[in-house]
């Protein structure tokens, strides 16, 4: 019996003693503290998980950390976004984590990501804008549509129900030898890129400047991919036709010729000139004629050129004032801009290499004028294969020519313009991709001036961002501070004190 009353004593006791703990100080304060310690974590977990979401729906909370804000919209590109009228859609050609996490391209060096950041923010900056990613192994419909444009990954396609247009890796990037290094200093453009496409696609009207092809041109696709991408980004739709097969396009404002090694028939040349008549669409028109010293004779096009008061003589401009040429090659001279046309204007350094000489037949016959556009110093010559090379006759000698014929329509003066370059070198990549001349400035500007859009609604500027800099814009001691100070020492420890504080006084409840 009395074994049994003190078993029930200790389980009264025992019962006595749970129900005071749950009761006492020292279990409401410990576990306050960790019902607040739950919250907190809860709290954590919700915010992450919401800020998360709204970065993905709001790109612009992403803080850019680029030294250049290569992350970052510029104002202009800003402005483009937010003016769109029509539903435009960008697609990235490619796997979305591949291109988000920097796996195209990646033997390039290149942070493949800013396309698709910019593009978010493009998107998020209009919601006409709509940006989707296709990768073409597992959508080969998509890109079978596209089956001219060749979309392999890395590409781009910004499209409206007017037209489309493609940007390629070179559009939005490039790279050159760096000045300091054996290395390669790689460049972005994919701002200015992505908004001139946008802006592209949303004109109502493009001038159409139309390649001719099929006389085996010296300056042929391969060899005109930066003066292909500077139209482009002028917003000239860039067209290639066959003038023997094909009809020139309706809304061509200018045919070019680039440098044809044989001759054109009858029926092209008839094309050519009804392109150019003054009886034809009251707009601006121009033929854009490229040359080079070995493309042969051509005596059909000779002949049509005469009519225009131009000839194309033999021979290569070359210089003897070393101080004039380029490279040290004599045939890669200086030029000077003729300040009949173009003449508000100022460029600092234009090359004319191996230019077949020109000669202006007639200043003004009938109704056509012609200008010279480009020419040398008085020291050079036309360096011919008979000729003197140790004393020979230096003069002015003209690189580029611009003839014209102007039509009126009631208060309304428009021109019909044949454009002559004796160099057709001026146009390759090597002189048109790089900032280092003034040729780019001045081809942009004389095609803007020949199709009469110089005042028209294009506004965007290309401008190359050097990618290969430290990517936080900060100085060494904010990084150092930062990264070892805050985040390696100040926070773990803040945490390991925070948590010895509460053990030491639950500890003592």
């Amino acid at each position: 019996m009395e074994i049994e009353k003190m078993n029930q004593e200790n389980k009264a006791k025992k019962k006595g003693s749970v129900g005071n703990f749950f009761r006492s100080n020292k279990f409401k304060r410990g576990g306050m503290a960790t019902l607040m310690s739950v919250v907190f974590i809860a709290i954590v977990v919700v915010v992450n998980v919401l800020v998360s979401a709204l970065s993905n729906r709001f790109p612009s909370m992403n803080v850019d950390l680029t030294a250049e804000k290569l992350n970052s919209l510029s104002d202009q590109a800003l402005e483009i976004a937010k003016g769109v009228q029509n539903d435009t859609d960008i697609y990235l050609i490619g796997d979305e984590e591949a291109i988000r996490k920097d796996r195209v391209f990646t033997s390039y060096n290149l942070k493949y990501s800013q396309v698709a950041n910019l593009a978010d923010k493009l998107q998020e900056a209009n919601s006409r804008i709509k940006v989707q990613f296709v990768d073409p192994d597992k959508n080969p419909t998509f890109i079978s549509e596209y089956a001219s444009d060749n979309l392999t990954t890395g590409k781009v396609l910004v499209k409206t129900e007017k037209r489309h247009r493609v940007l390629t890796v070179n559009d939005m990037f490039s790279m050159t030898q760096s000045q300091t290094s054996s290395g390669y200093d790689s460049y972005s453009m994919v701002d200015s890129a992505l908004a001139a496409a946008i802006e592209s696609v949303n004109l109502d009207k493009v001038p159409i400047v139309a390649v001719a092809t099929g006389h085996n041109e010296l300056l042929n696709s391969s060899s005109r991919t930066a003066l292909d991408s500077l139209l482009e980004e002028e917003n000239f739709d860039v067209q290639e036709v066959n003038l023997l097969t094909d009809e020139i396009p309706e809304d061509t404002q200018v045919l070019m010729l680039p440098t044809p090694t044989t001759d054109y028939t009858e029926e092209e040349l008839q094309k050519m000139r009804d392109f150019l008549s003054k009886d034809g669409p009251m707009v601006d028109r121009t033929l854009f004629v490229t040359c080079h010293p070995t493309q042969g004779e051509l005596p059909k096009f000779a002949g049509f050129l005469e009519e225009w008061g131009v000839k194309v003589e033999e021979g290569v401009v070359a210089e003897t004032d070393t101080s004039r040429v380029f490279s040290t090659n004599a045939s890669y001279i200086f030029a000077d801009s003729a300040e009949e046309v173009l003449k508000d204007n100022t460029y600092n350094l234009l090359v004319s290499p191996t230019t077949a000489p020109l000669t202006i037949l007639f200043n003004a016959n009938d109704d056509i004028g012609v200008q010279k556009l480009w020419v040398s110093s008085d020291s050079a010559y036309a360096a011919k294969e008979d000729g003197d090379t140790e004393n020979p006759e230096t003069s002015e000698q003209v690189l580029a020519t611009l003839s014209s014929r102007m039509v009126q329509d009631g208060n309304d003066i428009y021109t019909k313009n044949v454009v002559v370059f004796g160099s057709s070198v001026t146009f390759t990549d090597t002189f048109l991709s790089t900032s280092t001349f003034s040729d780019r400035t001045y081809l942009t500007d004389l095609f803007h001036y020949v199709t009469g859009t110089d005042d028209s609604a294009v506004t965007v500027v290309t401008d190359k961002v050097q990618t290969n800099k430290l990517d936080i814009a900060a100085s060494s001691g904010t990084l150092s501070f930062l990264g070892l100070g805050v985040f390696t020492i100040g926070l773990p420890l803040i945490i390991l004190i925070a948590g010895l504080v509460v053990f030491l006084k639950r500890r003592h409840l």
